[in-house]
């Protein structure tokens, strides 16, 4: 018989399509339980980092006492009653960010060892059952059945081709013992494919009955089985989903509730609780609220000089209107966008400056009245002049500082605002008000001897300089007598100007501004007093305001042939740099001074071989 008498004719086989949509299936059920797996790795990780991150800034705030100001307290001071200490809004708002982000992580360790237990591990298990049963419903018994056949068919090929071969011996025999013989084996195997062609005869009924049987019933019972298999994955795996979803979920509103907690926080920082009013900070604010008020009223000027320009250009709109004679009217109204726009910018800006007038005015009070500010310039020392506050040198042209204009006062810029306002308005009359400064090694002594009725808060500056003289007289008197000569030597060197070179364009954008190209040299008239701009003019200009990152100030060698001798420092409490740009300091170790006009609250050093900054209230000068 033929094969192709096994198929029927217009049905095809789909289980083979049926089981490749099935085991596609459960692949993808595979892949994403790797995906959950990698998720839950990438957050069990995160969560490990965040963790650490946290723990390293709790520790970071408990052993080097930093404070929000970023200047770190010794381990005195930490014991002290400061304004900056764990009660302040900032602080607890720092705090709340650091517990609140801890919480976060914990929250993500919990969610990446639920994506294995209720994700990962019942993936495995629904995949793992329903290739189970995919493979228990392909067609082994109809597979047995057409082998069995093709077994038979062997068979009787076998038996058909020895009957010829048992034929052929026989013809050839002469003899007539062996044709006996052959002929008896021939007819033996003339019955033996006889017998082989009826059971591949039964064994092809039997399939082609199998068969039959199998595309008229079994093939759509398996095809619904396969089906139901399919749907009970996909049911298996929606319930999966949606437990994952859940769990996705959850962590979102934790999460959400840990970020209100954080932004509660926040929301509660109170700015007028931080601003720290002791003797100090009172000179500071003071000086601050002098240059802003000054800001502030150039300002107004410029404000009312705008809106008048713009009355004019009105004017000559209103005129120019069918005149072209007179100009071009489109020009004229640009003009007084571009005004106008200038104008909302400066009305910005006083707003600005007059929030922070307000905050200062409502932490100490306003001391306009009782102040006589200095008038600084800019000026260089090309000989070591001691700075009237601090008592350290200021040296070199590149290094500059400010001289009084009417007293004749010489600080380091960073000491400028700290300098009381005290000016005798008298040529040659710094000194009598040198001793009245009062200098950050005395500040606190000067606090404890004001009497309980006068507190910080309530005493105008003029107050607490004239109280601190007292403390002060005897030691800033041995050093007037030694540094009096090199003062005066240096206010008649400190009219030499200072010049920068601008490194890139700025084009001013505000009045009171200086357009200036990269490659100009530009005189400076003010430094840097904190707020990133200085003033300095071209020649031929008036003098205007650029910003101090885009200029860079000549660098001139020392005046002095004498090397200056190399100071050094002993280490009174450990501290532990928190990057490299800061050293790590071990008790009784000395440290080889390189600088001290660092940020406040920090001088920098060589120590190993290594220059870097560490706290300066952590050591003492030897």
């Amino acid at each position: 018989m033929d094969n192709a008498s096994l198929l029927t004719p217009g049905q095809p086989d789909l289980i083979p399509t049926i089981n490749q949509h099935l085991v596609s299936g459960i692949t993808f059920l595979n892949e994403f339980r790797d995906f959950c797996k990698e998720r839950a790795n990438i957050e069990r990780d995160y969560a490990h980092r965040i963790e650490v991150l946290v723990r390293k800034y709790h520790k970071r705030d408990k052993k080097s006492g930093l404070n929000p100001s970023g200047v770190p307290m010794s381990p005195i001071e930490a014991d002290s009653d400061s304004s900056f200490g764990d009660g302040t809004t900032t602080s607890r708002a720092w705090t709340a960010i650091l517990n609140d982000t801890e919480a976060l992580a914990k929250d993500r360790q919990v969610f990446s060892e639920l994506l294995i237990s209720k994700v990962y591990d019942p993936l495995k298990t629904l995949a793992s059952k329903k290739d189970e049963a995919r493979k228990k419903k392909l067609l082994t018994e109809r597979d047995k059945s057409v082998q069995e056949r093709d077994k038979a068919k062997a068979k009787y090929d076998a038996s058909c081709e020895e009957v010829e071969t048992s034929k052929q011996k026989q013809e050839r025999a002469f003899d007539e013992k062996n044709q006996e013989k052959l002929k008896k084996s021939y007819f033996q195997d003339i019955l033996d494919m006889n017998n082989n062609k009826n059971s591949y005869v039964l064994a092809l009924q039997v399939a082609n009955t199998h068969r039959r049987k199998y595309y008229e019933q079994d093939l759509p019972e398996l095809s619904n089985n396969m089906q139901a298999l399919d749907e009970s994955r996909i049911d298996g795996l929606k319930e999966i989903w949606t437990g994952y979803i859940g769990l996705e979920s959850k962590l979102t509103t934790d999460a959400q509730t840990h970020l209100d907690a954080m932004l509660s926080a926040v929301y509660s920082i109170d700015a007028s609780e931080e601003i720290v009013i002791d003797d100090n900070a009172r000179v500071f604010l003071s000086n601050k609220l002098i240059k802003l008020r000054r800001k502030h009223a150039q300002t107004i000027v410029d404000i009312s000089s705008r809106q008048k320009d713009i009355e004019g250009l009105q004017n000559l709109k209103e005129a120019s209107t069918g005149n072209n004679t007179l100009g071009d009217p489109d020009e004229v109204r640009e003009n007084i966008l571009l005004n106008e726009r200038d104008i909302t910018l400066m009305q910005t800006t006083s707003a600005l400056l007059e929030a922070e007038i307000d905050a200062i005015v409502q932490a100490i009070g306003d001391t306009g009245t009782q102040n006589q500010p200095h008038d600084f310039k800019a000026a260089s020392f090309t000989i070591p002049t001691s700075c009237d506050y601090c008592q350290s040198t200021i040296w070199g042209i590149a290094k500059q500082g400010f001289t009084c204009r009417d007293c004749g006062y010489n600080c380091h810029s960073k000491c400028e605002m700290k300098v009381p306002p005290n000016c005798s308005n008298v040529k040659g009359g710094a000194k009598a008000h040198r001793n009245s400064t009062i200098a950050p090694s005395s500040t606190f002594n000067t606090i404890s001897s004001l009497p309980p009725e006068l507190t910080p808060a309530a005493v105008p500056i003029s107050e607490l300089s004239r109280r601190a003289t007292t403390s002060t007289r005897t030691t800033t008197s041995v050093r007037e007598s030694a540094s009096t000569p090199v003062r005066e030597s240096a206010s008649n060197s400190s009219v030499n100007q200072v010049q920068a070179h601008i490194i890139y364009d700025y084009k001013a954008t505000n009045p009171g501004e200086l357009s200036v190209k990269a490659g100009d040299v530009v005189t400076v008239v003010e430094g840097d007093d904190g707020s990133g701009w200085v003033t300095c003019k071209l020649k031929g200009s008036a003098p205007g305001l650029v910003p101090a990152s885009y200029m860079e100030i000549e660098q001139f060698s020392e005046a002095s042939s004498e090397a200056a001798p190399v100071q050094k420092v002993r280490v009174l409490y450990d501290y532990d740099g928190q990057s490299d740009l800061e050293l790590t300091i071990r008790e009784d170790e000395i440290i080889v001074l390189t600088s001290t006009d660092c940020s406040e609250g920090w001088w920098e050093g060589t120590l190993r071989g290594k220059t870097a900054q560490f706290p300066a209230n952590y050591v003492e000068l030897i």
